[in-house]
């Protein structure tokens, strides 16, 4: 089943399709290349088959009847169409040495002698069909052991050209299919192949890319890696060992950048709270101010051990000192009060006395008799 899902999936792969498809094409293309000299040998091949067919049959009517007439000769080629051998002969000519057609027979042939003096068997297409015409010389064929020809004569066959077109379609169609045959196999083979060593591996890669995403995403550095197993020694190998070092190097800056925010949280706080510390201060400069300062507000600025506690420990002194001062001034002015009213009283008992109402008021009283002035 496992091996089924990772095909399955080699061919939804896009860049598997297009090799595999690339791959198909291109062995397709190199047959069918191959395919093209191949098809004309074929027919050549089944061209020469008819050509050393008649052939055969045209020397043995030559060699059998040397002293024949061109009449002659035509009707012995006439009898080569009842031979089963020789189905495909559909008609003939002979033409005596100057070119002139001295009889016919069936269908007659487009060949000339003056063409078949460049090119004796030619391949001709008509209405009816594919003809293939073939030109001897009497003297030609017998390949010089007939001394006592008498003339030359050229000979003209046609031949059915439409089963060797037939046969040969079915060659092209059989090659064809062992050609899609072979380049099927051979690209299964390397889908296999490219499975293993490439497009599994760069799938896996993939996987494990957008899981680094994730877990960079989820500031999580304890992720496995399956692309991590592959230990090889070629391009894809050192992709994957960029992608190890790229990702240890992320995880470091993350944790370099964990740190770099816990410091500079750290440093908020201790700013924060010296901000607050200096707002104590003040608000200890306002309380002093309206009379109202506690020393104790200022202790815990105090334990500081930098200018700010230094300066919470002065005010503090300070402030005891002003505390003092005021306390010391106020007691004089206390006393200070006291003694102005006392010199005042007796400033105003000194005029009381020294008055001279005063002084005639005493001097009845020490004539006045007291218990007259009860009776009365």
């Amino acid at each position: 089943m496992q091996p089924l899902k990772d095909t399955l999936r080699l061919f939804r792969s896009p860049l598997s399709s297009r090799i595999i498809a690339g791959m198909f094409v291109s062995l397709v293309a190199i047959e069918a290349i191959l395919l093209v000299p191949s098809v004309h040998r074929r027919r050549g091949e089944l061209l020469n088959q008819i050509e050393d067919v008649s052939m055969g049959k045209v020397r043995w009517i030559v060699t059998t009847y040397p002293a024949a007439t061109g009449t002659e000769l035509a009707e012995h080629l006439q009898q080569l169409q009842k031979d089963s051998l020789l189905q495909g002969i559909l008609g003939g000519a002979v033409y005596d040495n100057e070119g002139n057609r001295v009889e016919a027979f069936g269908e007659p042939p487009q060949l000339s002698p003056a063409s078949a003096r460049q090119d004796r068997s030619q391949l001709f297409t008509t209405a009816a069909g594919r003809r293939y015409d073939i030109a001897w010389t009497t003297t030609g064929i017998g390949e010089g052991m007939l001394p006592d020809l008498t003339e030359n004569h050229w000979i003209v066959l046609r031949h059915d050209a439409d089963g060797t077109q037939r046969a040969l379609m079915f060659y092209i169609l059989r090659i064809s299919g062992l050609v899609l045959l072979i380049a099927a196999f051979i690209t299964l083979a390397m889908m296999v192949l490219l499975s293993r060593l490439l497009i599994t591996p760069i799938l896996t890669l993939r996987r494990d890319l957008a899981l680094a995403g994730e877990t960079v995403a989820c500031d999580d550095s304890a992720a496995e890696f399956a692309s991590l197993r592959y230990q090889r020694r070629d391009e894809l190998g050192e992709v994957i060992a960029t992608f190890k070092q790229m990702y240890g190097q992320i995880c470091a800056e993350i944790g370099d950048r964990k740190q770099a925010e816990a410091s500079l949280r750290h440093h908020n706080q201790e700013m924060q709270n010296y901000i607050e510390q200096v707002d104590q201060v003040t608000a200890a400069a306002t309380a002093v101010d309206a009379g109202t300062f506690d020393p104790a507000t200022l202790d815990e600025v105090a334990q500081r051990d930098d200018e700010l506690g230094q300066l919470a420990r002065m005010f503090q002194l300070m402030a005891a000192h002003v505390q003092q001062r005021e306390s010391q001034l106020k007691q004089q002015l206390m006393e200070l009060t006291i003694e102005i009213d006392q010199a005042k009283l007796q400033k105003q008992v000194a005029q009381i006395t020294e008055s001279d109402y005063f002084r005639e008021i005493q001097a009845e009283l020490k004539h006045l008799q007291v218990d007259e002035f009860w009776r009365s």
